[in-house]
């Protein structure tokens, strides 16, 4: 069975899933699925019951956030590294010119603030209406010529070519794309039971297909599709640490993120896409994880260190502790560059040079460095392994 608009604008190709999966003996995807579910539940907590260092938190998302939109306009073939992402933003602050590929990288940001005001604004519980869509496409595509686009407003009576393999829109009049935001609205504020509509995540991917085939603006319907889904995980209250990882996750395994939908299309079954996304979501969730346990590995490093100073203040200064907290922020590196580096020169440029010596081998007997050769180089790293195996006073 193929998608046409009069299926389209039901809304509902989600609808008994769980009951298809009994019927069709798939124990083990529907089981699967649920534990993955769980698992993401957890990982969230974890999360969330960890402290929250604002500076260490900021440095999370404001990274994440870079990577994401690295991701969601490579999707549609805007190819930005992070350093140039990040230029653009300091552009933005100092109120600078942009080429297209900044403007667009801006715009994008400006979407995820968006996204946060609005939700954390609005008072009681969240209700979606169309003009956040419209707001959506408006912050992503101001300031920028594209062909046939109005920011902020649906095409009009043309019916769009999009997608890879290339396909018509089914909303080939304004019309048709006013009844299919309408219902769409409609369809995100009604509890949705079952196994998709009790899913935040699972309701948000398919948000973030149904928009894509209503299709209704001349231009980042993609970008505004998955921002949608960001939207209604931002409004559930989802990761609020990188509520947008899903774009991380299309945007590297693009090919496939394209065939799913695709697929869905062609056969109005979203189940493969919502086993695979899910599945995506987690790992991006796991990685969040990973960066937060990082940070608190090394602020538990340093207050070690303090401790250390605390303990025996004649063996070690502030400027030992700045050098080591430094160090804790390049990580790994070669020793050469890590002394030559500007922050090193400026710490110990007012000392003898064997005022520094003197604080690194004083930080090697401590164990709180290890420096190692390789490949006939030198390289110095923070001695997180001795965290392991402190002995505590009894």
């Amino acid at each position: 069975m193929t998608l046409t608009y009069e299926k389209l604008i039901e809304f509902d190709l989600e609808k008994n899933l769980k009951e298809k999966l009994i019927e069709q003996k798939k124990y083990d995807q529907l089981t699967e699925f649920l534990e993955t579910f769980f698992e993401i539940v957890s990982v969230d907590q974890f999360i969330r019951d960890l402290p929250s260092f604002p500076y260490a938190t900021e440095k999370i998302i404001r990274s994440e956030m870079v990577r994401a939109i690295g991701s969601t306009l490579a999707i549609e073939g805007i190819v930005l590294d992070e350093e140039e992402i990040k230029k653009s933003f300091e552009k933005t602050d100092s109120k600078g010119s942009f080429e297209v590929e900044g403007l667009a990288s801006t715009n994008s940001r400006n979407v995820y603030k968006y996204i946060i005001d609005v939700v954390n604004n609005y008072d009681g519980e969240f209700v979606y209406a169309e003009e956040h869509i419209k707001n959506i496409h408006k912050y992503f595509t101001e300031n920028i010529d594209y062909p046939g686009n109005v920011p902020g407003e649906y095409y009009r009576d043309v019916n769009p070519i999009f997608g890879e393999p290339p396909r018509r829109s089914f909303c080939k009049t304004k019309a048709n794309v006013e009844v299919g935001i309408s219902k769409l609205i409609n369809w995100l504020n009604k509890p949705n039971p079952g196994l998709v509509g009790g899913n935040i995540i699972a309701k948000a991917m398919m948000a973030h297909y149904y928009l894509t085939e209503i299709h209704p603006f001349g231009d980042a319907n993609g970008r505004v599709a998955r921002a949608l889904e960001a939207l209604v995980l931002y409004a559930n209250h989802i990761n609020p640490y990188c509520f947008w990882s899903l774009s991380n996750f299309w945007s590297s395994n693009r090919v496939k993120y394209i065939q799913h939908l695709h697929n869905i299309r062609s056969t109005c079954e979203p189940w493969e896409f919502l086993m695979w996304g899910i599945k995506g979501y987690l790992r991006e969730i796991i990685k969040i994880k990973a960066l937060v346990l990082k940070k608190i590995k090394q602020l538990m490093f340093m207050d070690y260190a303090r401790y250390l100073w605390w303990d025996k203040p004649r063996r070690t200064s502030k400027r030992f502790m700045i050098a080591l907290e430094l160090l804790v922020q390049f990580g790994r590196t070669p020793l050469n560059k890590f002394y030559s580096s500007p922050e090193i020169k400026a710490l110990y440029h007012s000392v003898s040079p064997p005022t520094k010596t003197r604080d690194f081998n004083k930080m090697k007997k401590e164990n709180l460095i290890n420096i190692a050769t390789e490949n006939d180089e030198k390289f110095i790293e923070p001695n997180f392994g001795i965290l392991e195996k402190l002995q505590y006073k009894t």
